[in-house]
């Protein structure tokens, strides 16, 4: 592997890169720090790590970018045999970055902090190269001499740097959820939330715990204990969070604590028992390390999981703001940022309406809202298709929409409503446990590679913004139009007096 592996993290508003061979480990915030017989320029105390004391630095405090955001972790810096501690609000991930996508700069100042930049490749933000020999060198700085970082000595993390797996080694984030310990490599890790300030969104659920701003998008949030198939966090456990990158979203799994970056020979792992631990993407077992044993997972294979790559591309626009320009109501798929989806200003009447969780429907494609019929002939399959009522000369299938949907809803036929969809010639009836309003729209969410004929399910459905609401906008027409084509290809005759005689 040519170029450098580096690992970024932001400072105030600054994304800011380090070579792994140069990170050491990153570690909470303190909630305060050790005061120092010094004084220097940005420096803010020190922190007592595994008995060494090692001094920490605020960047911007030295930039005079003053100290708007709280920092959230320190991130221990090794050096030509100096080690200092640098604030930092979060910790962004790994990147791997070839030497010609480096762009040298000239900065008019004795001690340039910086000399080069390079963009992230996930997104194209600008990220500025730390010069950490400007860092030590600067008047006054206080450092401390490197004694070897957890696991052995810095080589081992130079050796790790040069790539998966090379030299033997790997660089680990180590986290903890509730009791149990999981170790990923970092450079499947997209960035780390220091603290989950989750909003509500329409698919809260037993996995799915709601929404986190990061950057400028809503990124949806597991429990990782729940996809992992090792039980649940409790609402306590739930702190911080750490993002994986997939091809058309980001994912947040929520966490407990973030304990460290450590490089860990790949001996070390042990391999999972034939029969014991039944996690999911889990591949070995680290033992030996501050605060036990942890669970190792495969990086790569939570990142090709179909299942959360669908979860991944629900993240929204923080405020309805489209991800990417459009001209005219136009995408460029030729953009590399163009990922099918973008949002677009609309106002038009929805009805919203209860399904286990509360959807929106556009109120043109509704015929009819009438009550629970009152003579049904009732099918008792254990599927949606519930049974055949008649309505105004014609027979229509009544069909449990949120069974159709995987939602548990309990249907009370006294306040229940079924809404009469006609798509492709046929009327279908789906029952809904409860209405709530007929409401305008603010933005929709368009998916330029949308298959019009796919099934609809909640996960797949774009998103409605409603008010201070943002619903998942169930097209009733296009699952009549599933129906038909799936009943069409089981009988060819054509015969649909199973779905409905309109």
């Amino acid at each position: 592997m040519t170029g450098t592996l580096y690992g970024v993290f932001t400072v105030a508003d600054v994304m800011v890169a380090l070579p792994l061979s140069e990170l050491r480990e990153v570690i909470p915030c303190p909630a305060a720090f050790d005061p120092l017989l010094a004084v220097a320029p940005g420096l803010v105390g020190a922190v007592n790590l595994r008995h060494q004391v090692i001094p920490v630095l605020d960047l911007r405090l030295l930039l005079d970018r003053g100290a708007a955001a709280a920092a959230e972790v320190v991130v221990v810096v090794t050096y030509d045999g100096s080690v200092f501690g640098l604030l930092a609000h979060a910790v962004r991930g790994v990147v791997h970055i070839e030497d010609e996508a480096h762009l040298d700069v000239s900065v008019n100042t004795d001690l340039p902090l910086f000399t080069r930049t390079f963009e992230r490749p996930d997104d194209n933000a600008v990220v500025s190269v730390l010069d950490c020999a400007a860092v030590k060198n600067t008047p006054g700085m206080v450092l401390a001499a490197d004694t070897g970082g957890p696991s052995g000595a810095v080589a081992q993390a130079q050796q790790a740097a040069s790539g998966i797996s090379a030299g033997g080694r790997s660089m680990m984030m180590l986290l903890r959820c509730g009791e149990i310990g999981l170790a990923v490599d970092v450079s499947h890790i997209h960035s780390v939330v220091p603290e989950l300030i989750l909003k509500s969104s329409p698919l809260d659920g037993p996995t799915i715990h709601g929404v986190v701003e990061l950057g400028d998008r809503y990124v949806p949030t597991v429990d990782t204990l729940a996809v992992l198939g090792l039980g649940a966090l409790t609402p306590v456990d739930v702190k911080r969070g750490v993002s994986l990158a997939y091809e058309r979203g980001l994912l947040v799994l929520a966490v407990t604590e973030v304990t460290s970056i450590v490089a860990v020979p790949d001996a070390d792992v042990l391999p999972m028992p034939e029969f014991g631990l039944p996690a999911a993407h889990a591949v070995g077992i680290l033992p030996g390390q501050s605060g036990g044993s942890y669970l190792v997972l495969d990086g790569a294979a939570m990142r090709a999981d179909a299942s959360l790559g669908t979860l991944a591309a629900l993240g929204t626009p923080v405020g309805g703001t489209p991800a990417v320009t459009q001209v005219a109501g136009r995408t460029d798929a030729a953009d590399p940022r163009f990922d099918g989806r973008a949002i677009e200003d609309s106002v038009r009447k929805f009805l919203t309406y209860d399904v286990g969780v509360d959807v929106a429907t556009p109120l043109t494609q509704i015929t009819e809202i009438v009550p629970f019929p009152a003579e049904v002939i009732p099918l008792v399959g254990g599927g949606p298709l519930r049974g055949v009522f008649t309505h105004q000369r014609a027979t229509v299938p009544l069909i449990c929409l949120a069974a159709l949907l995987g939602r548990p809803a309990d249907i009370d036929e006294t306040t229940a409503r079924v809404l009469l969809i006609e798509a492709r010639g046929t009327r279908v009836g789906f029952i809904v446990p409860q209405l709530r309003a007929i409401e305008e729209s603010v933005w929709e969410e368009r998916r330029a590679d949308a298959d019009p004929d796919a099934p609809v399910t909640l996960a797949g459905s774009p998103l409605v913004k409603i008010g201070g609401r943002m619903l998942p906008r169930v097209d009733l027409e296009q699952v009549v139009r599933t129906m038909v084509t799936d009943h069409e290809r089981t009988d060819p005759a054509g015969d649909r007096r199973a779905l409905a005689n309109a």
